[in-house]
């Protein structure tokens, strides 16, 4: 039995909801970290709401920045989507079997962004799955005490 967890833990997968803020990125970064501490695989996923997205990077593009942006380009799986983010989200990580669902921390002020905790709550009624919010990331030039 311990083997067969050993071996789970191993083949784990985290699903990544991917946006293009700095809250987006941050949950990248976490992503990225929790997958090479725990040898796990790792899903960046967007989804796109709507067609208001004109001048805005396609999703796929997004995606293959953000995976270059942060070293795993050649490891990273990538998945696209549209509608819902919340039911979209849910059915990749099904789909993907992952373990965890990864979203960013929603952006305070003008500049909010569609994952975080409002996400986060809409996937607990869309799947069984759990998901972790990734802390905002510090402000540049701020030093840990």
């Amino acid at each position: 039995m311990d083997g067969y967890l050993k071996a789970r833990r191993m083949r784990g997968t985290i699903v990544c909801g991917v946006v293009d803020t700095c809250e987006g990125r941050a949950a990248v970064a976490v992503a990225v970290d929790l997958c090479e501490r725990l040898g796990l695989r790792l899903v960046l996923a967007h989804v796109t709401e709507g067609a208001g997205s004109a001048g805005r990077a396609t999703g796929a593009e997004l995606l293959a920045r953000v995976a270059a942006e942060h070293g795993v380009a050649g490891t990273a799986e990538r998945r696209e989507a549209y509608g819902d983010v919340a039911t979209r989200l849910g059915q990749i990580a099904a789909e993907e079997a992952a373990d965890l669902i990864l979203v960013g921390h929603r952006a305070r002020g003008r500049l909010r962004g569609r994952l975080g905790s409002d996400v986060a709550k809409e996937l607990e009624a869309e799947t069984a799955i759990p998901v972790f919010i990734a802390p905002p990331s510090r402000r540049r030039g701020a030093r840990a005490p």
